[in-house]
């Protein structure tokens, strides 16, 4: 026994000694890592001798932070912070200006943290330099996809494998490599509904707070979904594995504030279609949606209501009980999870398109862009070319078709987006891009276009949208979109995390902005329980009716008039369709600044209180929408 104390003295001994103990509080602790998250990233993305990879700037941070903790004052802080800044040597001058960027295009117009008392004079002052001397440069932690195309951080990936729970070092440079791509590089970060300083300050203390693997994972993925982003993917074996491997034998949408079952395999009897989830696994699905949310990313609800679906669906494999109501009665089965459900569920025996003819009076083309690919579009295209109107069906994920369905469609290339890039050399710039694909064809397609979407169409789904609606007379049924629109990346973290975000962003060629708004139907038509239960496809069935293409025929007539424009404090509005409307003002980024509700046929927009510049200002009722941009002087 005495030998036994004597080993454990001994083991203590070694750890203290091995160890890096806070002699300041916590709260002291977090708030200096604030700042050196701040300038960490600074030095990494605008110091030539980092950029350059002169400098391991990753080991730097982890070499420094037990000094930074341990730290009994600030003038010990700054004396460690210090000696990481001075790794970088002495930053590199260059005669050339620096390029001007506009406010509505710059990530990164905000330096007054070098300011803060926490820094010395003389940390301040390299922080400054650094500012100050700071020209465009490549950088080795960030490239580009392609020429001109989004960024992507594939160099930046140090001490990414190992240890699913790192040391407390290495999940600090996590979050601040994470932090900081998102605050030089992502284009909507304006539009997220927490500042991002705010959100660094709230999970500094859950990241380091985390006592395993899963704690930080956990973490981590919460704050994922601060950015807003439906593109926010998350992946990681211990993530993965909290969530399980297995999948129900059932889909299951939110609909009409229930978590109703949309398809069920074929050999399961126990639940229907129509179903509505009211406990799984003796869990009441309205608490347990509840408690899910902070883990589900998502741009808009809409979308974050189909990830929690996603996540309650998913489990170990084996056995599950349920709890249902198929509106007679509501009764309990023991169901089962396993790898080959969700493939299983996704088998579509639609044909990639049909032609249907309504009441003998018009015929529609039903085009399935979840099947349709490449090499089938002449062919589609062939078969349809003389139906009244074709419907583009996107509630799901197409096959890059876009690109060659539109030079069937239109005489010449199409203006189908202007995106935001953010400039790997500028790291907090961002450009435009105008984008134009097609080529065109002397004979287009005649008839109409239908689109048809909701919250299952995202990302190139919503893009392919946004080229069929500039076809004349095209017209947008469902409800809003995920809200995603824009090539993604993958970040790298310590951990074996690999957290995903868009860094392309897309915008309408009028500049109306598409993130967190998504694409905006002309008919609002959602999916009923009761037409669940009764099989029928409410969107579907709205579309296919000879009268739309009366209704397509008289649609974007010059339905709004706005002046004076330019302005100074008010616009007028005219609307030739006297139905009620509603009026939001957005501004470049995204930002919706104001929403007005309208029944009168005119009146007066107050733009008083924005600033200089230019703005979107969107009319939509349920027939029609519209979208004008306006000069503010």
């Amino acid at each position: 026994m005495k030998s036994n104390k004597k080993l454990y003295l001994i083991s203590t001994i070694i750890l203290l000694f091995f160890s890096c103990f806070a002699q300041v509080p916590d709260s002291i602790y977090y708030n200096r890592l604030f700042y050196v998250c701040k300038a960490w990233g600074h030095v990494k993305y605008y110091h030539t001798e980092i950029a350059n990879g002169s400098v391991n700037w990753d080991d730097a941070l982890i070499n420094t932070l037990c000094g930074i903790k341990n730290a009994p004052d600030n003038i010990s802080f700054n004396d460690s912070l210090l000696t990481m800044l001075s790794l970088a040597g002495s930053m590199g001058v260059s005669p050339d200006p620096l390029p001007s960027i506009p406010d509505s295009l710059n990530n990164n117009n905000d330096y007054s943290w070098i300011q803060n008392p926490i820094f010395s004079d003389t940390a301040r002052t390299f922080l400054d330099t650094i500012r100050a001397r700071f020209r465009p440069q490549n950088n080795v932690y960030v490239d580009e996809a392609y020429p001109g195309g989004n960024p992507i951080f594939d160099n930046d990936d140090l001490y990414t494998s190992g240890q699913n729970f790192p040391t407390e070092e290495k999940r600090i440079l996590a979050l601040f490599r994470y932090w900081n791509i998102i605050h030089y590089f992502y284009p909507y970060k304006y539009i997220m509904d927490q500042n991002w300083d705010t959100t660094l300050v709230e999970f500094i203390p859950q990241v380091i707070e985390s006592y395993d693997a899963l704690s930080y994972h956990l973490a981590f993925k919460k704050l994922t979904t601060r950015i807003n982003d439906s593109h926010a993917f998350f992946y990681s074996p211990t993530y993965w594995n909290w969530l399980g491997n297995g999948y129900t034998p059932f889909l299951a949408r939110f609909i009409e504030n229930e978590m109703v079952i949309t398809k069920v395999l074929p050999q399961i009897v126990e639940v229907d279609v129509g179903d509505i989830l009211k406990e799984i696994d003796g869990q009441n699905i309205y608490e347990l949606r509840d408690s899910l949310r902070e883990f589900a990313h998502g741009s808009n609800n809409e979308f974050i209501e189909k990830e929690i679906n996603e996540i309650i669906l998913k489990g170990s494999n084996g056995s599950f009980s349920i709890t249902v109501d198929n509106g007679t009665n509501i009764h309990s089965e023991t169901l089962y999870r396993n790898n080959s459900n969700y493939n299983q569920l996704q088998t579509n025996t639609n044909p990639v398109w049909k032609d249907t003819i309504i009441n003998g009076t018009c015929s529609f083309g039903v085009v399935d862009m979840g099947k349709l690919e490449i090499a089938d579009i002449s062919s589609m295209f062939s078969d349809l070319w003389d139906t009244d109107a074709i419907i583009f069906d996107l509630r799901n994920i197409p096959n890059n078709t876009l690109w060659y369905i539109v030079d069937y469609l239109y005489e010449s290339s199409i203006h189908i987006a202007n995106f935001t890039v953010p400039d790997i050399t500028y790291p907090g710039r961002l450009y435009w891009k105008e984008t134009n694909i097609g080529t065109g064809t002397t004979n287009p397609y005649t008839g109409h276009i239908i689109i048809l979407f909701d919250e299952r169409t995202q990302s190139q789904a919503e893009y392919t949208c946004m080229g069929l609606e500039q076809f004349p007379d095209a017209i947008k049924i469902g409800s809003t979109t995920a809200a995603s629109d824009g090539n993604i990346a993958a970040i790298y973290l310590p951990g074996n995390i690999d957290a995903f975000a868009t860094f392309l962003g897309t915008y309408y060629p009028d500049y109306t902005p598409t993130q967190r708004i998504g694409i905006i139907p002309d008919f609002e038509v959602y999916p009923t329980i009761l037409g669940i239960r009764s099989n029928h496809d409410e969107v579907m069935e709205f579309a296919l009716n000879c009268n739309l293409v009366d209704i397509m025929e008289a649609k974007n007539t010059g339905k709004i008039k706005l002046y004076p424009n330019p302005a100074t404090d008010a616009i007028s509005y005219t609307l030739t369709n006297k139905n009620p409307f509603l009026i939001e003002v957005y501004n470049l980024q995204g930002q919706k600044l104001k929403t007005i509700n309208v029944s009168s046929a005119s009146g007066i927009i107050d733009i008083s209180e924005l600033k200089s510049g230019i703005y979107a200002i969107r009319i939509y009722n349920v027939m029609s929408t519209e979208v004008e941009l306006i000069i503010k002087e």
